[in-house]
C-alpha cells in the first residue's frame, strides 16, 4: 500500500483491512476502510524502492495499492485507519494500534508481486475464500 508517498505493509488484503475505533458497545469497529461512499485507491505497478540507503532491484517493478491520487485528507483517514464513520468523529477512541507496517524491500521481500491483481471490490469481510495481495 502506499499513501502519503510512503508505502506500507498491512496485515489483512486491502478489502479486509478494519477500522481501529471503538464502538459505542467497546467493541472494535467492523466497518472496512475501503467503503463504496468512498474513493478507492488504484493498483499500479511502481519500480521497488530504496530504503535506508539501499540499491534499487535493476528492472524490478511491485504491485501497490496507491493512494496518492486521493485527497489528503482521505490519506489521512486511511493512515489513521479509520472509516468514513469514525473518521468525522475524532474524538472517538481507538482499541487497537494501526496495523502499518513500513515496507521494507528486504525484510518483506516475499510480498513483492511483480503482476497486478486481478480481483474486484469484496462486498464485506464474509468472503475470505480467496487470496488477494497485502500490498
Amino acid at each position: 500500500m502506499q499513501l502519503l508517498y510512503i508505502r506500507y505493509l498491512a496485515n489483512c488484503p486491502v478489502d479486509e483491512i478494519q477500522c481501529v475505533a471503538q464502538t459505542r458497545r467497546r467493541h472494535r469497529c467492523t466497518a472496512p476502510l475501503l467503503a463504496p461512499q468512498t474513493p478507492a485507491g488504484r493498483w499500479t505497478l511502481v519500480p521497488t524502492a530504496t530504503t535506508h540507503g539501499q540499491l534499487p532491484l535493476p528492472g524490478e517493478v511491485m504491485a501497490v495499492y496507491s493512494l496518492t491520487g486521493l485527497p489528503y485528507a482521505e490519506q489521512l483517514r486511511w493512515r489513521a485507519q479509520r472509516c468514513p464513520e469514525h473518521a468525522a468523529i475524532p474524538t472517538a477512541a481507538d482499541v487497537t494500534v494501526t496495523d502499518w507496517e513500513p515496507f521494507d524491500l528486504l525484510l518483506h521481500h516475499e510480498h513483492i508481486h511483480t503482476r497486478l491483481p486481478t480481483l474486484t471490490r469484496r462486498q464485506g469481510p464474509a468472503r475470505r475464500s480467496g487470496k488477494a495481495a497485502q500490498l
